[in-house]
C-alpha cells in the first residue's frame, strides 16, 4: 500500500509521522527507514521526533537518500552475489570506468568516437589525463541522468537499436558490467514476490518534492506484490486539486495556438487558479500528479494560515493554499509580514538584514536566534559578509546592540578550512613559483605553523630575513629557468637567501662577501633554530614539488597524500581533527571509487587535484552547521522546507536566481526536450522559493540588489520576486513604493531613520558631522634625560607629532619597521640604492682605496637589490662618475683631512652633545649627496647652533643641487656663542614640548613658511597633496592630531621663529658638478 500524507505545514506532518512510528512492527529491534533527501531535513526531523511528546526520543532510525535505499531493496530482491553493496554506475565510480574506456584502442581507433576523441587528444600532452577525465565525468553524469530519466533509451541501446556514439561507449561499458541498475530494477520487478531476502514491512519518506518516474513504479510494485507499506509524506502547497492549473503564460501561449489553428475562436477552460502556484509549482505539480496515481490512500492534514492571524504573509499562504485569485481585491494594509528590500551590494545586503533582525528580537522576546533562517542562492557569495557583519566579537558591539550568533552550513571546505585550503594549494606545487608571499602564506596556516612550532613573532622575523635576502620567487637556478626560458641563475631564489643567512650566522656579526655572496649577519644565536625550521619547510616543499609531479596507481596516491602531505606538513592537534577527518575521508573515497570501477592504472596529478578539489567543494560535505541553535544561514537547497518562523531570502538577483545550469552540446536529453518527472535547476529554484514562502510562519525578508554599486543605476530583481511583487500589488494596499531601498553606506543618515533605524553606533559616529578631535591633551613632563644628542633631536623635531605619539602615547600609526615582501625580483633601481652606493665611493674617494668602489658595486650587484639585466652597470658608471665628481668638490672643501670633534653644552640640566667634522682651518662641513631636504636645514642649522656654542664655528653644507649636474653649498656664518645658545635654548625648549603635546610644526613647514615669499593663502598646497609635492597633512600622525589642518596663526608664530633665523643667515651658492675636479 502507498500512503500518502499531505500538509501546508512540514511540522503538522512530524505528528502522524510519530504515530505511525509508534506502531510495532514484527520485529522490534529493526530500524525504521525514513529517506529524505538531505542533512538539514534529517536533523531536523531527528529534533522533531525527539521532542514529540508521544516519543521524547528519536533513536533506532535510519536516513537513507532515495536512490540508495531503492539500490538495497534491489539487492534485497535479487540477491547480495548478484547485485553489489555499491553499484558500479554510481556517477563517481562511472567516472573511473569511462576514464579507462576511453584510452581503450577500442575507442581510440574508431571512427564513431571522433568527437569525444577531438575534445580530449587535441591538447598539449600534459593536460591530455585531466581532458579525458573531465569528459568522463561529463559523461558519467549524462549516463546518470539517462539511467534516471530514460530508462527505454538504456534498454533501447542495450538491444543495439542506436549507433550514435553515446550509444555505443554505453554497450562497452555494459560489456564490463551487464548488470546496470536499469537491468537490475526490471528483474527485480519480476521478482518482488519472491525475495532472496526479507522485505521491509513499512518505509517512509520524508519532505521529497520530485522523485523520477522510476522509483515511482517501482514503490508502486513494491507496494502491491511485495507486501511494503509505503508512507510518503509531501509538503503539499494546496489542499484543492492543482494537476492542471497553468500559468498565466502557458495559458497564454495555448490560446494563441488554439486561434492560429481553429477558423473561430472557442474558449479554452484553461484554470489559472492562483497564479503564484501556478507559475513557480510547476515541478511539483508533475510530483503530485505522479505520486497521486500510483496512492492507495491519502490522507490531508491541512492547516488554514488564517488561523494564526490576518497578516499579509498569511493571507498569501491562504490564497496559495485555496487557489485563490485575489488580485483586484484588496483586503488590508502592508503589515510587515513581508518585507522587500533593495540594495547596492552584498554587503549592504548583510548589514540591512541585521539591523532588520534586531528589530524583530527587540519587538518579541519569544523569537530566539534558532528561529531564524537566512537563504541564499549561493552561500560562498555571503558568508565573508556575514562572518563580519553577524560574527563579530561580541565585545565590539555597544551594549544596545544584543549579539546575534550565527553559523553558515552548506559552505565548501576548501572555502571554510585553512587547512583544507592550504592542502589544495600544496597540490599545486609542481606548477608553483614559489613566490615569497606565497610560502609565507602557508606558513601562517595555523596547522602547518604548529607542525613546524613556529610563533606569530617567527613568523615576523623570517619576514624580516626574506626581506633582507631578496628572496622573491623561485626556489633554485633550475626551477627559475623553467619560468624565464633562458637564465640559470639563482638571484633572488630561495637557495641563495637560505643560503646568504645560513652562511652570515657562520661567519659572524658582519656582512662579507665570500665566494661570490654577499652574507648576512641577520640571523643570531638562537635564532639559527627558527632558520633551520624555514630550510627544513622549503626542503619539504621542493620534495613535494619534484613528487608530485609522478604518475603514480590511486593507492599509492592514497598512501602519499597521507604520510607525504597530510601528516609530514599539518599538524594533529585536536582543533585541527575536523579537517584531517575530512581530508582523510575525500582521500578514502577517492580511492574507494576508482576501485570499485576496477582500475588499476597510473594517475597523474592534474587528475588526482581535480578529483580533491571537486570533492573539496560539494556543500553536502559539510552539514554540520545546520540547525545548531542559532541564526542559520545556508545555500537554497532543493527539497529542504524546514519551518521557521522567520526566513530571510538574499540574493534574489536577475540572472542570479533562479540558478541557470546550460546543458552540454552533447546531452541528448536536452536535444530530445523534456518529460514528465524530470528535473531543472530552474524549475527546482522556482518551486524552492515557494516553500519558502510556505514555511515562513511569521515574517518573510526578501533582498535583492537593486542597484549599481558603481553607478547608482536601477538592476531588476529575480523573475520569481517579480512574480510575487506584481500579485501583491494587487492582493492589498502593498505597492512597490513599500520597497524599502538601503542607502549605499551604512553610515548614511538615512539608515538611522525610518522604520528600522540601525544600531551600529559606529557607523553613526561616522556618519555625523565632523568634530575637531580631541586628541591634543598635553601630558605631564616626563623625566628628562641627562644628554641628549643632536641626532636625536633633529630625528625628533623633524616630526614632532610622530615623536610625541610614539613616545608618549606608544602610538604606531604607519607600517615603517614591517617587512615588505615582494614576489617580483626588481626591475629598476631605486634612490636609496643610488644614495648608499654613492656614500661608499665618496668615502673611498677621499680615503683613496679605490678597491672600495669595487666591492661597493660587487655588494650591490649580490645583495638581490639590483636588477637583474646589463643596463645596470651603465647605471652604475653614471652614479659612481657623479659620485666621483661630487668627492673631488668635497676634496676643494678640505673634506678629506676632516677630524671629527665632540662637542657638548649643558642646557637648563640637559648636556647636548655632537660631533662635527672640522676642516684643518676649522669650519664645520657636513654633507650628502641628495637634495637639500628639510631636515637637512634643521640638521645643519642644530649642529652649527651646537659649535658656536662652544666657540664661533662657520659651518658649510655640500648636497645635490635641484638642477641636474649642478650642487648647492650653503654657508652659515660663525655667531657669537650667547646668540647661538639663546636659538639652541628654543629648539631644546621645543624638543621638550614635544614629548608633552602633539606640535604641529613639522619640519617641511617650518621651512615652507621660513621663506620670504611664503602667505597664508599658499598654506593649503603646503596641508593638502598638490602636484609638485606631498601634502605634510597626509603624514598619518598629523592627520590623527589635526584631521582638518591646524590652525594657521598659531602655528606660524610658532615656527617662524625658529627657521626664520636659518635662512636670515644662511648663504647659498649653486656649483656646476660638472667642473668638479677641474
Amino acid at each position: 500500500m502507498i500512503h500518502t500524507l499531505l500538509s501546508n505545514r512540514m511540522e503538522d506532518l512530524v505528528n502522524p509521522l510519530a504515530t505511525l512510528l509508534a506502531v510495532p512492527v514484527a520485529n522490534p529491534l529493526a530500524p525504521d527507514t525514513i529517506m529524505v533527501q538531505h542533512p538539514g531535513m534529517e536533523h531536523w526531523l531527528s529534533m522533531a521526533l525527539a521532542e514529540h511528546p508521544e516519543r521524547r526520543v528519536a533513536m533506532n532510525l535510519e536516513y537513507p537518500l532515495p536512490v540508495a535505499q531503492m539500490w538495497a531493496l534491489i539487492r534485497a530482491i535479487l540477491g547480495g552475489e548478484r547485485v553489489p553493496e555499491q553499484s558500479p554506475y554510481a556517477r563517481e565510480v562511472m567516472t573511473w570506468r569511462l576514464y579507462e574506456l576511453l584510452a581503450t584502442e577500442r575507442v581510440l581507433n574508431d571512427d564513431a568516437f571522433a568527437e569525444p576523441n577531438r575534445y580530449w587528444q587535441h591538447q598539449s600532452k600534459r593536460q591530455q589525463s585531466l581532458r579525458r577525465f573531465e569528459l568522463a565525468e561529463q559523461l558519467a553524469d549524462l549516463f546518470e541522468q539517462y539511467l534516471m530519466y530514460r530508462p527505454d533509451w538504456i534498454e533501447r541501446w542495450d538491444q543495439g537499436g542506436e549507433d550514435h556514439w553515446q550509444a555505443q561507449l554505453w554497450r562497452l561499458l555494459v560489456e564490463d558490467e551487464p548488470d546496470h541498475p536499469v537491468r537490475l530494477l526490471r528483474d527485480a520487478e519480476s521478482r518482488i514476490a519472491r525475495p532472496e531476502a526479507p522485505l521491509p514491512e513499512r518505509l517512509f519518506i520524508f519532505g521529497i518534492n520530485s522523485l523520477a518516474p522510476l522509483w515511482l513504479d517501482f514503490i508502486k510494485g513494491l507496494a502491491e506484490r511485495g507486501g511494503v507499506d509505503f508512507h510518503i509524506f509531501c509538503l503539499n502547497p494546496s489542499d484543492e486539486y492543482w494537476g492542471d492549473l497553468v500559468s498565466e503564460k502557458q495559458a497564454a501561449r495555448q490560446r494563441a495556438q488554439w486561434i492560429s489553428h481553429q477558423e473561430e475562436e472557442q474558449d479554452l477552460a484553461l484554470d489559472v487558479g492562483n497564479p503564484l502556484i501556478a507559475s513557480l509549482g510547476q515541478q511539483g505539480q508533475t510530483f503530485m500528479n505522479q505520486l497521486m496515481e500510483r496512492a492507495d490512500r491519502e490522507t490531508p492534514g491541512f492547516a488554514h494560515p488564517m488561523a494564526e492571524s490576518d497578516s499579509l504573509l498569511h493571507r498569501l499562504q491562504a490564497d496559495i493554499l485555496e487557489l485563490a485569485d485575489s488580485r483586484g481585491q484588496p483586503s488590508g494594509e502592508a503589515d510587515g509580514s513581508i518585507e522587500v528590500v533593495r540594495a547596492h551590494s552584498a554587503l549592504r545586503e548583510v548589514q540591512g538584514l541585521h539591523d532588520w533582525l534586531l528589530h524583530q528580537f527587540n519587538n518579541d522576546p519569544s523569537l530566539k536566534p534558532r528561529d531564524v533562517l537566512v537563504m541564499c542562492p549561493n552561500v560562498e557569495d555571503y558568508a565573508p559578509f556575514v562572518e563580519a557583519v553577524f560574527a563579530r566579537r561580541f565585545d565590539d558591539l555597544p551594549e544596545t546592540v544584543p549579539p546575534l550568533p550565527s553559523s553558515i552550513a552548506d559552505r565548501a571546505l576548501r572555502d571554510a578550512d585553512p587547512t583544507v585550503a592550504a592542502f589544495l594549494d600544496l597540490l599545486s606545487l609542481p606548477d608553483a613559483r614559489f613566490q615569497v608571499n606565497q610560502v609565507m602564506g602557508w606558513l601562517q596556516v595555523p596547522a602547518i605553523r604548529a607542525r613546524l612550532d613556529l610563533s606569530g613573532d617567527d613568523i615576523e622575523q623570517i619576514a624580516h630575513w626574506l626581506e633582507a635576502a631578496s628572496v622573491h620567487w623561485g626556489l633554485d637556478a633550475g626551477q627559475k629557468a623553467e619560468w624565464t626560458g633562458g637564465h640559470d641563475n639563482d638571484h633572488y631564489t630561495w637557495d641563495q637567501g637560505l643560503e646568504r643567512l645560513l652562511l652570515g650566522f657562520a661567519w659572524g656579526d658582519e656582512e662579507a662577501i665570500v665566494g661570490n655572496r654577499l652574507l648576512l649577519p641577520q640571523v643570531e644565536g638562537g635564532d639559527a633554530v627558527i632558520l633551520g625550521k624555514l630550510m627544513a619547510f622549503i626542503h619539504e616543499l621542493r620534495a613535494l614539488a619534484r613528487d608530485l609531479r609522478q604518475p603514480r596507481t590511486v593507492g599509492d596516491w592514497q598512501a602519499f597524500l597521507h604520510q607525504r602531505l597530510r601528516q609530514a606538513l599539518f599538524a594533529a592537534d585536536s582543533e585541527f581533527e575536523p579537517a584531517h577527518d575530512d581530508l582523510r575521508s575525500c582521500i578514502r573515497e577517492f580511492s574507494e571509487h576508482s576501485a570499485r570501477a576496477g582500475f588499476t592504472g597510473e594517475v597523474t596529478l592534474p587528475v588526482v587535484r581535480h578529483v580533491i578539489e571537486n570533492s573539496l567543494a560539494s556543500p553536502m560535505r559539510t552539514g554540520r552547521q545546520f540547525l545548531t541553535g542559532q541564526i542559520t544561514v545556508c545555500s537554497m537547497i532543493p527539497m529542504r522546507s524546514i519551518p521557521f518562523r522567520v526566513i530571510a531570502v538574499l540574493g534574489l538577483n536577475d540572472g542570479d536566481f533562479p540558478r541557470q545550469r546550460p546543458p552540454l552540446g552533447f546531452d541528448l536529453m536536452a536535444e530530445d526536450g523534456p518529460r514528465p518527472g524530470d528535473r531543472s535547476r530552474r524549475g527546482d529554484d522556482r518551486y524552492l522559493f515557494l516553500e519558502a514562502l510556505l514555511s515562513a510562519r511569521d515574517r518573510l525578508y526578501l533582498s535583492y540588489q537593486g542597484r549599481d554599486v558603481r553607478t547608482n543605476t536601477e538592476r531588476q530583481p529575480s523573475l520569481v520576486l517579480s512574480e510575487l511583487l506584481n500579485y501583491l500589488e494587487g492582493r492589498s494596499d502593498w505597492s512597490r513604493e513599500h520597497i524599502r531601498e538601503l542607502p549605499l553606506q551604512p553610515f548614511s543618515e538615512a539608515n538611522y531613520t525610518g522604520e528600522y533605524p540601525g544600531f551600529d553606533e559606529h557607523w553613526l559616529r561616522l556618519g555625523e558631522p565632523r568634530e575637531p578631535r580631541h586628541n591634543c591633551v598635553a601630558l605631564e613632563a616626563p623625566e628628562w634625560p641627562e644628554s641628549l644628542s643632536i641626532e636625536a633631536m633633529v630625528r625628533a623635531l623633524e616630526n614632532p607629532a610622530l615623536h610625541f605619539a610614539r613616545n608618549r602615547l606608544k602610538l604606531y600609526l604607519d607600517q615603517s619597521g614591517q617587512p615588505s615582501l615582494e614576489d617580483s625580483e626588481p626591475f629598476q633601481t631605486n634612490h636609496l640604492d643610488r644614495y648608499k652606493l654613492q656614500h661608499s665611493v665618496i668615502d673611498s674617494v677621499l680615503t683613496g682605496d679605490t678597491d672600495t668602489i669595487e666591492r661597493a658595486r660587487q655588494r650591490f650587484h649580490l645583495s638581490g637589490d639590483a636588477p637583474d639585466h646589463p643596463l645596470v652597470d651603465e647605471e652604475l658608471d653614471d652614479w659612481q662618475e657623479q659620485a666621483e665628481r661630487f668627492a673631488h668638490h668635497l676634496r676643494d672643501e678640505k673634506a678629506q683631512s676632516l677630524t671629527p670633534e665632540p662637542l657638548s653644552v649643558e642646557l637648563d640640566g640637559i648636556t647636548l652633545e655632537g660631533e662635527l667634522p672640522r676642516t684643518p682651518d676649522g669650519t664645520a662641513l657636513i654633507w650628502r649627496l641628495a637634495s637639500l631636504k628639510a631636515k637637512d636645514y634643521l640638521r645643519l642649522w642644530l649642529n652649527h647652533l651646537l659649535a658656536n656654542s662652544v666657540k664661533e664655528t662657520t659651518t658649510r653644507g655640500l648636497y645635490r643641487a635641484k638642477q641636474v649636474h649642478q650642487l648647492t653649498r650653503v654657508t652659515l656664518p660663525a655667531m657669537d656663542t650667547d646668540t647661538a645658545t639663546d636659538h639652541l635654548r628654543q629648539w631644546l625648549d621645543l624638543w621638550r614640548r614635544s614629548l608633552c603635546e602633539p606640535l604641529p610644526c613639522h619640519a617641511d613647514l617650518g621651512v615652507a613658511m621660513a621663506d620670504e615669499k611664503y602667505h597664508e593663502g599658499k598654506f593649503g598646497a603646503l596641508w593638502h597633496d598638490d602636484y609638485n609635492q606631498r601634502g605634510v597633512g597626509l603624514d598619518p600622525y598629523m592627520a590623527w592630531f589635526w584631521p582638518e589642518g591646524p590652525e594657521h596663526d598659531p602655528l606660524y608664530e610658532m615656527v617662524a621663529p625658529l627657521y626664520g633665523p636659518i635662512f636670515e643667515t644662511m648663504e647659498t651658492k649653486d656649483l656646476s658638478l660638472e667642473a668638479a675636479h677641474e
